[in-house]
């Protein structure tokens, strides 16, 4: 299903990879994976050196949803199963023997996993002008919908999603129980509570999302800050269309400590005694 030419764009470590799962209460959840790369024509792989959620989540539950962005704003996105995991092998060690880039500066990878591939989107492009335009518009929207009665989103997550230059992406479950991928640049807080874009770029595919369905929204950028967001999705109508996702659930994604950060009483214990 991935040509030669496809898997060697794919395979470079300049990458940015995601992989959407399904999480403890059926939701989709995001992680930044930046190994992920084809195997082969019909296999997807990649190496953990950071022990999160979504380890858990795919084993229990194998759909995935996977998308892959490049530096030239190339994008790959499909959906796959996952198959197994290995800690030894010659993915193992070719894994182990890359250059020590950015993403895995202080780690080796301890285990490789693999997907076996269900369906492939092949390469699209995404222009700076079409996410602008659709930027400019979310821009408009924001102060008819700013809501910060909860809370949800603190100081840093709040800057994170006002960043115009971060890179964000929604997923949902499909009908078949997989995981999808949309890129959602155009996305930003409203508020404390509240993510919302205009749908434009991707309009078609953000326009199918089904209203009132479970949704979540990463925000990552090029200095690897990270936070995601999960909450209900609702579709909204008028001279700009949009799409909103009002947030219960926020999850810190970066290491040393990835964990649910809100609602309160799913944080971490705080340490006061050393």
């Amino acid at each position: 299903m991935i040509s030669a030419e496809e898997r060697a764009l794919m395979c470079s470590d300049s990458k940015i990879g995601l992989l959407s799962t399904i999480d403890e209460e059926g939701s989709p959840h995001i992680t930044f994976i930046s190994s992920i790369q084809p195997h082969g024509n019909d296999q997807l792989t990649c190496g953990q050196f950071c022990g999160g959620l979504s380890k858990k989540f795919f084993r229990d539950r194998p759909q995935v949803g996977f998308l892959i962005f490049s530096p030239q704003m190339d994008i790959w996105r499909g959906r796959a199963g996952f198959e197994r995991t290995l800690t030894s092998g010659p993915e193992y060690e070719a894994y182990n023997k890359k250059p020590m880039f950015r993403y895995n500066s202080y780690f080796g990878f301890g285990a490789i996993h693999y997907f076996d591939l269900v369906d492939f989107i092949e390469r699209e492009k995404l222009t700076m002008g079409k996410i602008i335009g659709g930027a400019i518009k979310t821009r408009v929207l924001q102060p008819f919908h700013a809501a910060g009665e909860r809370g949800a989103l603190n100081d840093l997550s709040r800057a994170m999603f006002s960043q115009i230059d971060g890179l964000k992406f929604i997923s949902y479950i499909d009908r078949e129980g997989y995981p999808v991928l949309i890129p959602a640049i155009q996305a930003a807080n409203a508020g404390r509570d509240r993510i919302i874009f205009s749908l434009s770029p991707y309009g078609r595919e953000l326009a199918a999302i089904p209203d009132q369905v479970e949704a979540a929204v990463l925000f990552v950028n090029l200095k690897m800050e990270s936070v995601l967001v999960k909450g209900r999705y609702l579709r909204g109508r008028g001279l700009i269309p949009y799409g909103r996702v009002e947030i219960n659930r926020v999850y810190n994604s970066m290491p040393p400590q990835p964990g649910y950060i809100y609602p309160r009483e799913n944080c971490h214990p705080k340490v006061v005694d050393f």
